[in-house]
């Protein structure tokens, strides 16, 4: 018997960009010369308290964590002001988004606002999803029309919204966000990863509303990129939903350590951030600056930018000089050539801005 798998051989694998290592291999420079701006993690180290915490867990990792996530969600019951009741946990916000398409049946209306995180499409897609895709213009900096997102989800299923965006920076208005949650009869779902970093949220509004889940991460405003937890919160009905439906096991013993260590070293983690927000200022006017290239306001830890030389020219030049950037090109809802910057350390920051004043004027 011959299995088909013609509905997997149709999608494409996601390209998270090349890594410190990769570059290193190609260009031989040592990886710790090489400065990454790939990925749109936290350039800061953890607190002690959060390594001790991780260190001391690692010991116990022949046991299976306790999957009722009852401290865990405790604490982030009291880090964002709602009930236990309304979090379900995961293995980081993809795991979340994965499950929340389990929703889904084939031929249910799925709109994306484009540009965006790609993964939402993906897990859609896996569930033989109809998918319609909203362009958000270049001229209003890519903040999606809420109008436009209404009209296109009055028979949708799920409406995916990106708040701070990436790969924009782009931020929704909570009052937007809860006029599409009001006036469709979609789940709407919210992706704050990067909400740290803008001030604005409407978590508080999931506990309000039957058809919002917001869905957040420990990936980049608390700096745990590599243990891979995230959660969301909505109604207690589906916040139940969710838990019935994630795996046992879902996040690590030593995440959920590390997690709730790190929410009790929150004021840590906010001075950070506000450094974190100061230098995307600085990479911001810098950018500007320089002929051929045109940043893009950003409430995240990111910025786009649009540029004028060939994609792999910049690329290349970026690579030869040890700087990783992500090059975007090509991503559905753009138009030209895009690359996203994570923003960095100082020394770093203006590592790359020399290095790209040096490219742009050859």
């Amino acid at each position: 018997m011959r299995v088909n798998f013609s509905k997997f051989e149709l999608i494409e694998p996601y390209d998270a960009g090349d890594f410190p290592e990769d570059v290193s291999r190609k260009y031989g420079i040592a990886i710790r010369k090489i400065v990454n701006l790939n990925s749109n993690e936290n350039p800061y180290p953890l607190p002690r308290d959060v390594v001790h915490a991780i260190c001391a867990e690692a010991k116990e990792v022949s046991r299976y964590p306790n999957p009722k996530y009852t401290e865990l969600k405790s604490e982030i019951s009291s880090y964002i002001n709602v009930p236990s009741a309304n979090i379900t946990v995961g293995g980081g916000a993809n795991e979340i988004f994965s499950r929340i398409c389990y929703l889904l049946e084939p031929f249910d209306v799925v709109v994306i606002p484009v540009p965006t995180y790609t993964m939402y499409a993906f897990y859609a897609m896996m569930h033989d999803a109809s998918l319609k895709f909203v362009r958000s213009a270049e001229e209003r900096n890519f903040v999606p029309s809420t109008d436009d997102i209404i009209d296109s989800g009055r028979n949708a299923k799920i409406i995916f919204l990106c708040s701070p965006n990436n790969p924009t920076g782009a931020v929704i208005n909570p009052a937007e966000i809860e006029k599409i949650v009001e006036c469709t009869n979609a789940i709407v779902v919210v992706d704050e990863a990067y909400a740290e970093f803008s001030g604005e949220s409407v978590v508080n509004l999931s506990v309000e509303h039957d058809n919002l889940i917001v869905v957040r991460s420990f990936s980049k405003f608390f700096a745990l990129a590599g243990l891979r937890i995230g959660y969301a919160v909505a109604s207690q009905q589906i916040a139940s939903l969710l838990e019935k439906i994630r795996e046992p096991f879902a996040v690590s013993s030593i995440a959920v350590k590390a997690a709730i260590q790190a929410i009790k070293n929150v004021e840590y983690f906010r001075r950070i951030k506000d450094k974190i927000v100061r230098e995307r200022e600085y990479l911001y006017e810098s950018l500007k600056k320089i002929e051929g290239m045109k940043p893009f306001p950003s409430s995240a830890n990111f910025i786009l930018a649009k540029f004028e030389i060939p994609d792999d020219k910049l690329t290349e030049s970026l690579y030869r000089r040890g700087i990783i950037a992500r090059s975007i090109t090509g991503l559905l809802g753009l138009n030209g050539n895009f690359i996203r910057i994570t923003v960095g350390r100082r020394g770093e920051n203006k590592k790359l801005v020399a290095a790209l004043k040096e490219i742009f004027s050859h």
